[in-house]
């Protein structure tokens, strides 16, 4: 950037010397035509007035009187022709012929052709104008370079402390910072540019948190499977009770692993813009199936579940039934795991100017304000909340999340830690037409 910035300089140097070259030669030109012009206006005007002069008194002059008037001319020479005949002839003048007028008598006329003259006219020629004009020029363009000096000057630490963070970012070290810069642009950038860092350090740290979650979590069951299947291949257990244990436990474990990899999947396919498939739903037949499914779940747990109300006129949307349903299991079963028992999950519903609304409510554990805004990042898990005897793999909320982008949608939250959540699915437009 440095380098480019000295180029620049460089260059802008160069194009202002090119157009000062052409700008004074240009001025020379016009100034010279137009002195050259108004010399010729000027010369002019006084060989009419001269030779009307000669013109009035020719008739009675004699060829001494217009000889005396001939010396008095030295750059001019006089021509007087009488009746026809040529009266009076001047010397003739070595120097170039610039112009000849001819004014008229009664009995005659009277030439008069002017000569250069050696010596200079008065006043400012156009070498002068152009030697005056150049030395603006060349004052112009030093204060030009002195100004684009002074700002490089400026912008060569902001700059070198932006590249050498940036150099650090990219080698790894997400500690990286620029720090506070002096003018305001690049004020904006390095703060940009910190906080830009600071969340992927945050991204790199849940990342290696999540890493590790997910190694535990895989490495418990498989160890359990190992575990038991090693005592009933050695024969450690060898009553049909134990052995009926060992397999249940197996099984369990096996079908936990078998979650797990499957929320993983699921999630990578939404990354990768899994294609939405628009049909149309019916909205009560849609919470109808849902209360089927999970009202068995909430029961075995102890928990209330209350499906939604139907409404007065059947309502129907268009989108990814199979999205949809992703998004609210993921809520439901969010909800019935941390609603302790005796608590209720309830599912309701809402169509408005916003378009459709889908709300599950618990009464469980809440979420605090402060986990609130990261509740659905794909690698952040609330502590209190990380329970692996609930089953949870922590990837529900952000799978949901996705989902929900999916088919132009969102997710609102509304929490109060210890006296439960609300989260809603809101797709704008109820009648709207998705992608197919």
């Amino acid at each position: 950037m440095l380098a480019r910035l000295a180029s620049l300089r460089v260059k802008l140097l160069f194009a202002m010397v090119i157009a000062a070259c052409a700008g004074l030669a240009g001025s020379y030109a016009i100034v010279s035509g137009l002195k050259h012009s108004d010399e010729r206006t000027t010369d002019r005007n006084k060989a009419l007035q001269t030779a009307r002069a000669v013109a009035a008194q020719a008739a009675r002059l004699e060829a001494d009187d217009f000889e005396s008037i001939q010396r008095t001319l030295p750059n001019d020479q006089i021509v007087v022709r009488r009746n026809g005949q040529t009266v009076y002839t001047g010397p003739k003048n070595p120097r170039p012929l610039e112009l000849t007028v001819t004014v008229p008598f009664p009995s005659g006329t009277v030439v008069l052709n002017d000569h250069e003259s050696n010596i200079p006219s008065g006043g400012v020629g156009a070498t002068e104008i152009t030697v005056i004009a150049a030395a603006a020029i060349l004052l112009v363009i030093a204060a030009a370079l002195g100004v684009a000096t002074m700002v490089i000057r400026a912008l060569r630490r902001p700059i070198e402390r932006a590249t050498e963070a940036a150099r650090r970012v990219a080698g790894g070290d997400l500690s990286a910072r620029i720090g506070g810069l002096s003018e305001n642009e690049f004020a904006e950038l390095g703060s940009t540019f910190d906080e830009m860092a600071a969340r992927l350090e945050a991204a790199d740290f849940d990342q290696r948190r999540f890493l590790g979650d997910v190694a535990h979590e895989i490495a418990t069951p498989v160890n359990a499977i190992r575990g038991f299947a090693t005592a009933l291949a050695d024969g450690t257990m060898t009553g049909a009770g134990e052995q009926a244990e060992a397999l249940a436990l197996i099984d369990n474990q096996g079908r936990r692993l078998d979650s797990l990899l499957d929320d993983l999947r699921h999630l990578t396919r939404l990354d990768l813009a899994e294609t939405v498939r628009a049909e149309s739903i019916d909205l009560d037949d849609l919470c109808d199936d849902l209360a089927a499914r999970f009202r068995p779940q909430a029961a075995s747990a102890g928990i209330e579940f209350r499906g939604a109300a139907h409404r007065a006129r059947r309502t129907s949307f268009r989108s990814d039934r199979r999205l949809v349903e992703t998004v609210l299991d993921n809520l439901i079963s969010n909800a019935i795991r941390y609603t302790p028992a005796g608590g209720a999950v309830e599912l309701s519903t809402a169509v408005d100017q916003r378009g459709i609304e889908i709300a599950v409510k618990d009464t469980g554990i809440g979420i605090a304000p402060e986990h609130a805004k990261r509740i659905f990042d794909r690698l952040y898990r609330v502590d209190e909340a990380r329970d692996r005897a609930s089953g949870g793999s922590g990837l529900g909320l952000a799978i949901a999340q996705r989902a929900a982008r999916a088919i132009g949608g969102r997710i609102e939250l509304v929490s109060e830690r210890g006296a439960g959540s609300e989260f809603r699915l809101v797709l704008p437009g109820a009648q709207r037409k998705m992608p197919v």
